[in-house]
């Protein structure tokens, strides 16, 4: 294994573990509780997904609106995660999806098998 797929597993499993601490404090239906961080994200894109307004105060006082537009981007990337679909943020530097390069990856183990 490549130091840099090793960076990349250790990477994965620390997100993975700071993800399920409990640190976000949450207020639903005027009720404060405590929430993983998960959780707070999954709130935060649900929210801009849909679109929100929050309320800003300047330092002289002046209180202002500020409407955030439904995020599309978001909503794809929800649709697709609840769908189960394999989302595709990027392209790498060889014009490879992500998904081609799972499917490649997938035909070299079952060839390193002695299947094919």
């Amino acid at each position: 294994m490549s130091s840099t797929a090793h960076a990349g597993q250790l990477l994965s499993k620390f997100l993975k573990e700071i993800a399920n601490e409990e640190t976000e404090l949450l207020t639903i239906d005027g009720e404060d509780r405590m929430t993983t961080k998960a959780e707070a994200l999954a709130r935060l894109m649900w929210r801009m997904a849909l679109g929100y307004e929050e309320e800003t105060i300047a330092s002289n006082g002046q209180r202002s609106r500020i409407a955030h537009a439904p995020d599309k981007k978001m909503m794809a990337l929800l649709f697709d995660r609840i769908e189960g679909r394999a989302t595709i943020l990027s392209e790498t530097q060889k014009g490879q999806t992500v998904a081609d390069k799972v499917s490649e990856q997938g035909k070299q183990r079952i060839a390193q098998a002695g299947v094919l």
